[in-house]
């Protein structure tokens, strides 16, 4: 009798010991968590999770950090059934239907992320902002740009001074060859950051082009008429001074451009032309020496 009670202390022990041990992991996780070593934190949320499975408990917090974190750190495929384990067990928060649309979003099922955050965004409204911003940069990144446009806008609604958003949104025009409003946009952006690099070679190269077309759209009805008078040169050569004006916009912004970047051809290519139509010879010889 001695024995077999000797016996069940000693299983209790280790019981208890073992649940100890689930509980440290937990508390070890969150401190890694809050130095953003989020690998290291999904690891330990999944190793307490497992030993509370063990027993013959399901801690869903456990599994949804798990999920969340492995998401983070970018361990797509690890955190899908450690958040269906969290589902499963009654873990229903804004957070797991975002970390749902990470890890399909990272895995490239972009139907299933926002499946997840439509569903999210819907049943909790509190969120709305979050799950908005989650869409934005899912529509953009899977070059879904229409509907990118839709939620990006809807963003900048909540954070009207958010460069990130205005860029996005800019840069969403752009492949919609919508370059007025990308334009606009991007001019939001380096007038909250006035040096990012992206947005004024976006704007230069997109002022650039908007010239170079109207230019060179000009030069070809002028070359393609057969008795060209000297009222129709003289109407063409003005229109074509009219035109050269645009590259004087995109100037400063090509400038600024091939200082962050000066072996970029493109910029450079674009700066050539510039000062060619403008008729600064000097500074275009300079471009054409960089293009050998």
């Amino acid at each position: 009798m001695k024995q077999l009670f000797a016996i069940g202390l000693l299983m209790m022990s280790l019981m208890a010991m073992k649940a100890q041990s689930a509980d440290v992991l937990k508390s070890d996780a969150i401190i890694q968590e809050s130095r953003m070593q989020y690998l290291a934190a999904a690891e330990l949320y999944d190793k307490a999770a497992q030993i509370y499975e063990s027993e013959g408990k399901a801690d869903a917090f456990s599994y949804f950090k798990a999920g969340q974190n492995y998401a983070k750190a970018k361990q797509y495929a690890k955190a899908l059934p450690v958040l269906d384990k969290a589902r499963a067990n009654n873990y229903d928060e804004a957070d797991l239907y975002l970390s749902y649309g990470d890890a399909y979003a990272g895995l490239k099922k972009f139907d299933l992320a926002e499946k997840e955050l439509l569903a999210g965004k819907e049943k909790y409204a509190a969120n709305s902002a979050e799950f908005t911003k989650k869409l934005g940069y899912l529509y953009f990144n899977s070059g879904q740009y229409d509907k990118a446009v839709e939620s990006l806008s809807a963003a900048i609604e909540q954070e009207p001074n958010n460069y990130t958003y205005h860029y996005l949104l800019g840069s969403s025009y752009e492949r919609l060859k919508k370059y007025k409003e990308a334009t606009v946009e991007l001019e939001k952006v380096v007038a909250i950051k006035s040096n990012h690099k992206n947005s004024i070679k976006k704007l230069g190269v997109i002022y650039f082009k908007q010239t170079d077309y109207l230019y060179t759209k000009e030069t070809k009805r002028y070359e393609g008429m057969k008795n060209p008078t000297r009222v129709d040169y003289h109407n063409s050569t003005k229109k074509l001074e009219q035109i050269a004006k645009g590259y004087t916009k995109a100037l400063p912004y090509l400038e600024k451009a091939h200082a962050f970047s000066p072996k970029d051809k493109a910029i450079i290519s674009c700066l050539n032309v510039s000062y060619r139509r403008l008729k600064m010879e000097e500074k275009a010889a300079e471009m054409s020496s960089l293009l050998k």
